[in-house]
């Protein structure tokens, strides 16, 4: 990650004010700070950082569920992950409805360690990923120029050294997209898309069998195993998302397609290994 990477903070705790503008200043990350009144989280919404830190503060208080829905809003609209810190030590619980848009849940008070981790799963492995589709594109390259000497020089040509390539069996390929189940990161068209969680774990699942059409609560369970309260309307609202990155008109979807009365399939070629 780069200097513009941006942290924001929603609390009111000046411990974990302290403590993250320190973490920022270190790693030089670019850190904003905001309290849980609607005003401060409103500036918050037009810096758009790259990932939101939420404390418990804001949930324990029942007066400040609208700004709590808000946080959810922009999120969800922005593509804004939300990491949520739970204090371990207070019986607050998290709404229902929260766990199917907060990307991940923190103990608090937070530890650095636990934070540089999450961020480093969360970000840098789209980094790793597109590093290693070079580094294959450069072993084809090589491979194709091995082939044309070995054509000229009239020799036969030995393929042992393709089938020694070390593998990728964490990759597959359902043309035109290519998914990395390790870094959770789908190219289309060799182009990158930002996906979130949901919306990784909804692409992969019609990716895996592009031959089935998946039921609609079987999307939902597959997504949300442990909410029991998650809807057809969450559901929904991901495949409208996941859709606006995808389709050139959402509305009129050529890849994900709808089976009326049953659910959604993947409308490509047959899955193929990337090696």
């Amino acid at each position: 990650m780069n200097t513009n990477f941006r942290i924001g903070l929603i609390s009111d705790d000046p411990y974990h004010q302290g403590l993250l503008k320190g973490y920022c200043q270190a790693h030089r990350y670019k850190f904003f700070e905001s309290t849980t009144d609607r005003e401060s989280i409103n500036k918050m919404i037009q810096i758009q950082p790259n990932i939101i830190i939420l404390t418990d503060s804001l949930v324990q208080n029942q007066d400040q569920k609208s700004n709590f829905d808000l946080i959810r809003d922009m999120s969800v609209n922005h593509q804004i992950p939300v990491c949520y810190l739970r204090d371990i030590n207070k019986a607050t619980s998290l709404p229902n409805e929260a766990i199917c848009w907060l990307d991940a849940t923190l103990d608090a008070p937070l530890d650095v360690n636990q934070l540089k981790d999450y961020l480093h799963n969360k970000f840098k492995l789209h980094h790793r990923f597109i590093q290693e589709k070079r580094n294959h594109e450069r072993r084809a390259v090589f491979d194709r120029r091995m082939l044309k000497s070995e054509h000229q020089n009239g020799s036969t040509y030995n393929n042992q050294s393709i089938k020694n390539l070390p593998s990728n069996d964490h990759c597959f390929m359902v043309e035109p997209f290519q998914i990395d189940q390790r870094s959770k990161s789908v190219l289309f068209n060799g182009k990158l898309l930002n996906l979130t969680r949901k919306e990784y774990e909804l692409f992969e699942l019609l990716a895996k069998d592009i031959d089935r059409v998946f039921m609609t609560n079987e999307i939902i369970n597959h997504l949300w195993p442990e909410n029991n309260r998650a809807t057809k309307s969450d559901l929904y609202q991901y495949m409208h998302l996941l859709r606006k990155k995808i389709e050139d008109d959402p509305n009129n979807p050529q890849w994900i397609l709808t089976v009326k009365g049953f659910g959604y399939k993947l409308n490509v070629a047959a899955p193929s290994k990337v090696n």
